[in-house]
Order: structure tokens, then C-alpha cells, then sequence
């Protein structure tokens, strides 16, 4: 059902479920009689929370009632709708935008962190790396020596067994002249 409503000059044709919609002050006002001009519209000043980044969803809401009801028309309160709704996205942006900056600082501070851990465990593998380098040139010195000390080894034991062959070649001459001595009588002193 679609109702009539005289606005100063303008009349309005509005259907039940939208009147319901509109508060009561300004159903009032649109349906006072014709000889009483509309109160003026407020100034445009937008009138902001105290402190927007922090206000509440309770003081937004009562931010957008509050300039609702200010309206004077459905333009104007598109408008201020409009406007209350930029004001909400700003600050929401704005608080997305410093969280996400807060965010990259934490994980940039823990990646620097992470980053400094990786050098001294790297500087750590590397000293490890040259002890055991270390080690292994030692150890291949060591096994040189040991395979020089085996060619010694080997070479003196072929001569102990040259000295060992030639005492005995001595040994059994020096019993054959010995015998030879003894059976014969004469032996020059001078000559031993």
C-alpha cells in the first residue's frame, strides 16, 4: 500500500514497509503541514569519534544514527552514509596496514634472528670442517711415516739377516781355524 507524504513543497509517495524503515522524527517532520518550512540541514562536518582508529562498533553505530538522523532528505543521507562508511574503511585500512607492518616486523626480526643462528652454525661447520682437514692432512703425514718406518723396518731387518748370515760364515771359519790351530801347534802370535 503506498502512502503520500508532503515534504514543504515536495510530496513523497512511500509504500508501508519503507515508512517503517524510517525513524519517527523524520516521518513527523515530512507530515508536518505545509506552512511550516523544514528545519535546515546541519552543517556537512563530519563529526568523528574522539579517536577513530580505536572507537568501538558500538560508537560507529551510533556515529551512523546519529548523521541519519541528521539528514534532512535521502540524498543527504546517502551522502553522510557514504561518508561514515569512507571514514570506517579509512581507519579500517589503516589498522589493517599497521598490523600487517607489525607483522612483517616480527617476522623480519625473527628471519634476522634465524639468519644470525645460521651464521654461527655455519661459522661452527666451517671451524669443524678445518679441524677435520686438519686431522686428515696429520693422519696422511702419519701413515707416510708409518709406511717410511715399515721400508726401514725391512730394509735393516735384510740387514740383520745379512750380519746374522755373515757372523755365522765368520763363526764356522774362526772354528775351522781354531781346529786347524790346535791340530798343527804352530801359530805365530802376532798374527791374531
Amino acid at each position: 500500500m503506498a502512502t503520500a507524504a508532503v515534504c514543504g513543497a515536495k510530496r513523497s509517495y512511500f509504500f508501508e514497509d519503507e515508512i517503517s524503515s524510517i525513524p519517527l522524527l523524520k516521518r513527523i517532520r515530512c507530515t508536518s503541514p505545509p506552512g511550516i518550512p523544514p528545519p535546515q540541514p546541519p552543517p556537512k562536518e563530519n563529526p568523528v569519534p574522539e579517536n577513530p582508529v580505536h572507537a568501538s562498533g558500538e560508537q560507529w553505530v551510533d556515529l551512523l544514527v546519529k548523521e541519519m538522523t541528521s539528514a534532512s532528505s535521502v540524498d543527504d543521507a546517502k551522502s553522510r552514509a557514504g561518508r561514515v562508511l569512507e571514514m570506517l574503511q579509512k581507519v579500517i585500512n589503516d589498522q589493517v596496514t599497521e598490523e600487517a607492518a607489525k607483522g612483517f616486523e616480527t617476522e623480519n626480526y625473527a628471519l634476522k634472528e634465524r639468519v644470525e643462528a645460521l651464521c654461527q652454525e655455519n661459522g661452527v661447520l666451517k671451524r669443524a670442517v678445518m679441524i677435520q682437514h686438519e686431522m686428515l692432512k696429520e693422519g696422511e703425514e702419519k701413515e707416510k711415516e708409518l709406511k717410511q718406518f715399515k721400508e726401514m723396518v725391512e730394509h735393516y731387518q735384510e740387514k740383520v739377516r745379512m750380519l746374522e748370515v755373515n757372523n755365522y760364515a765368520l763363526s764356522v771359519h774362526l772354528n775351522q781355524a781354531l781346529q786347524g790351530n790346535s791340530l798343527g801347534g804352530l801359530c805365530n802370535p802376532d798374527v791374531y
